[in-house]
């Protein structure tokens, strides 16, 4: 029941939008929607804030999935759903939750996708050395920040591709995509 989570709801006008097109009533091919769910920014309450977020965003994907998959016609194999954001958190606590950090995980699922792997590298979280007050992890830095070992570049360049996007354009798209040996991560058959 979408009926009290935004993002549900949300989601739920999509399904909508995206059964019309495959019942061939839009004329209109791939299309992109956007839809949020705020309240990640948690500076404060993040242990009871970030599970209640984390169970709306869990039903709300349950959600779209079933109502993709159980209209008249099945849409999961035309749908790709991603997460995006502009920031992460840091892995230390500034007294009842956390600050902005860089890397942060992202999920991406649907038809398209080759599901079931993780794609990156998980970090080494180690405490703040008490005579430094640095971390001893190669991947933490100042306040716990996390350094991210696969790139939004990376990221949007292997969605982009599934949406089209030609190797040629790719540098004009992703400025900073040279800089990365694999560019195209792999999660997405390109059909």
């Amino acid at each position: 029941n979408a009926k009290f989570n935004p993002l549900a709801q949300q989601l739920q006008v999509v399904a909508r939008l995206v059964q019309a097109g495959k019942a061939g009533l839009t004329g209109v091919g791939r299309q992109v929607f956007f839809v949020s769910l705020g309240g990640f920014d948690t500076h404060n309450n993040q242990n009871e804030d970030h599970a209640d977020l984390l169970a709306q965003f869990a039903h709300a994907l349950h959600y779209f999935d079933t109502a993709l998959g159980s209209a008249t016609v099945n849409a999961r194999d035309n749908v790709t759903t991603f997460t995006a954001s502009d920031f992460g958190r840091t892995f230390t606590t500034n007294g009842d939750g956390t600050d902005h950090g860089w890397g942060a995980h992202h999920f991406v699922m649907g038809g398209a996708v080759r599901g079931g792997d993780l794609y990156g590298t998980f970090p080494t979280l180690l405490a703040k050395n008490r005579n430094t007050n640095e971390f001893d992890s190669p991947d933490q830095v100042r306040n716990g920040a996390m350094l991210p070992t696969t790139s939004i570049e990376q990221l949007g360049y292997t969605l982009g591709s599934w949406f089209g996007l030609s190797d040629s354009d790719a540098l004009e798209v992703f400025p900073q995509l040279a800089e990365f040996n694999q560019q195209n991560l792999g999660f997405m058959k390109m059909t």
